[in-house]
């Protein structure tokens, strides 16, 4: 169990006005930052807004967009889940993958997110047993 460094009826607080920030997917992801700078993981900020830890993941992977990423998700012209998607990426590929959404190079967006998802598997370092 890590150090919490605000009280669990503040970060339940806190995590309820990032709820309540769901129509701007970039403010609820900083804001859920506080959390887990807080000490708080994924799935306990969950636990206080009754939502799903992958929700929340999701929202904080928007944390590591890079800034091209976040001006066409406030553009409208980047979907969040798949802006999440491509924020796990090495920032050269999250290049890659907004150039080729924007380009309209894949058949729709769940075309893009098995794209950037394979892209994800790749980056992550092999290991042999």
């Amino acid at each position: 169990m890590s150090t919490k460094l605000i009280s669990a009826h503040l970060a339940a607080a806190i995590a309820q006005e990032a709820a309540g920030l769901a129509s701007t997917p970039l403010r609820e992801a900083a804001t859920l930052g506080v959390l887990v700078g807080a000490g708080y993981s994924a799935r306990e900020i969950a636990g206080f807004t009754g939502t799903q830890w992958d929700h929340v993941e999701l929202r904080l992977a928007l944390l590591g967009l890079v800034d091209a990423g976040k001006g066409a998700m406030r553009e409208g012209l980047l979907p969040v889940d798949l802006a999440g998607c491509i924020a796990r990426l090495s920032e050269p590929n999250q290049q890659l993958m907004l150039n080729r959404w924007l380009r309209g190079d894949f058949r729709n967006v769940r075309h893009a997110e098995r794209y950037a998802l394979a892209i994800h598997g790749d980056e992550q370092p092999q290991v042999s047993f």
